[in-house]
């Protein structure tokens, strides 16, 4: 293993800390004025666009012409890195928000920026606090604000998939949602679980067609979730690093 990345970090990594603690500072100063999150979006775009530029990776993306960027998703997403994050922030044109880990929102400037850019928390000690949140969501979808969010519940280590949690079906099904399922492919070989080590190279993005409340409205949310896990994975390869 080359020990570039590694003498790299000792730079990169500072720099990148460096620049998320001032887009933060200035996502919360946004908030005072803008009270819609857009600036807040766009200073978290401003800084996912730093990272993958900085990182030197490159994100195939594919299926932007099964979307209409005017109406509001819910994307689905396997999960293996904090470059998949990355990815939406940098390469959705649309405003969206975050379902994230509640203990994301108590990192300082990062969770400064998730709450006050109207992200929901999702604890899942605390599931009817969640679900207060989810409530929000359906306001959301129908201005046209998408949602991100894994429903692994958190990173896996690439080698295959988690089973999926119930809550982001049961919040799909109340905001009568269309679902977009999202499938990453060698995320976790540019930023590994667990390291903060950045590997340079390529990952893709697949985002799958729509899939209208209307076409799962009659299903369970097990018989729901099989689906869009089944979507995801059919895609999903192993890629060597």
């Amino acid at each position: 293993m080359s020990l570039l990345p590694r003498i790299n970090a000792i730079w990169r990594d500072p720099l990148i800390v460096l620049v998320t603690a001032l887009l933060a500072l200035l996502s919360v100063l946004f908030s005072v004025i803008d009270g819609s999150g857009r600036l807040q979006h766009w200073c978290a775009r401003s800084w996912a666009r730093f990272i993958i530029w900085i990182s030197r990776v490159q994100i195939e993306v594919v299926g932007f012409e099964e979307l209409d960027f005017d109406r509001g998703y819910i994307f689905m997403a396997n999960h293996l890195s904090m470059f998949d994050h990355w990815a939406f922030l940098a390469k959705l044109p649309c405003q969206f928000r975050f379902a994230a880990k509640a203990s994301l929102f108590r990192i300082p400037f990062l969770g400064w920026h998730l709450r006050r850019a109207g992200n929901i928390p999702v604890d899942r000690h605390h599931p009817r606090r969640t679900l207060r949140s989810f409530q929000r969501v359906g306001e959301h979808i129908q201005r046209g604000i998408s949602l991100v969010i894994y429903p692994e519940g958190g990173r896996t280590w690439g080698d295959k998939m988690d089973p999926f949690k119930r809550g982001p079906f049961v919040l799909a099904t109340q905001a009568r949602s269309p679902i977009v399922a999202v499938t990453f492919i060698g995320a976790h070989r540019r930023l590994e679980r667990g390291s903060i080590v950045i590997y340079p190279g390529r990952m893709k993005m697949i985002l799958h067609p729509p899939l209208e409340f209307e076409d799962y409205r009659s299903m369970d949310r097990q018989s729901l979730s099989d689906q869009v896990r089944d979507i995801i994975e059919k895609d999903y390869r192993q890629v060597p690093r």
